[in-house]
């Protein structure tokens, strides 16, 4: 079921034409039926997935402006040991070995330590001025 549903998603994303849209809705109520519990996982799993895209592109925006203002490349070598190649992987959403690069949960972590530090460090600076 997994591969007939991957098929009809991207037949999803790639038409517009509402008649292809109700075949598409056909087959899927099709495999609703046949077997409900294993579609209800299907679904699941693509909104999850559809979460965490939305989630990427919000943390993306972000950090296009931060981007400008900071050295990724610094925050790459100092806080993770990293190429600046790296982080822009990361940051960008670049797909490498075959799917989109993303932080992961600990280097989340990382990076809210570097900003933080970052932060605090200008913050210093700027009231010794």
């Amino acid at each position: 079921m997994k591969e007939q549903m991957l098929k009809l998603k991207e037949a999803i994303h790639n038409t517009d034409d509402p008649e292809e849209l109700a075949k598409i809705e056909l087959q899927l109520d099709e495999l609703r039926k046949q077997n409900p519990d294993a579609f209800a996982e299907e679904i699941l799993a693509y909104a999850k997935d559809t979460a965490n895209r939305a989630e990427n592109l919000v943390l993306r925006q972000k950090f296009k402006e931060v981007t400008l203002v900071i050295s990724m490349a610094y925050i790459a070598k100092e806080y993770f040991k990293k190429s600046d190649t790296w982080i822009y992987q990361r940051v960008n959403g670049n797909i490498v070995n075959g799917k989109p690069a993303a932080f992961t949960p600990q280097e989340m972590e990382i990076m809210r330590f570097a900003l933080n530090d970052i932060s605090q460090k200008l913050g210093s600076l700027s009231a010794s001025l």
